[in-house]
């Protein structure tokens, strides 16, 4: 059973350069880079969850 406090991994994208990486999304809805500090070299950029499909964690 999955805790409330649980991270989740998604892949996300950086709206400003398009840079694309794997982030640990929070449960307080915080998006941080797996492995390092920011996930491109954007100062401003807005980092968005590219899709999700909580019921599948099946592969295509």
């Amino acid at each position: 059973m999955a805790d409330n406090d649980e991270k989740q991994r998604a892949a996300a994208r950086c709206e400003q350069c398009g840079e694309i990486g794997i982030v640990e999304r929070q449960s307080n809805g915080t998006l941080k880079p797996l492995g390092q500090p920011t996930l491109c070299d954007c100062p401003d950029g807005t980092l968005r969850i590219l899709e999700t499909d909580p019921g599948s964690d099946d592969l295509p």
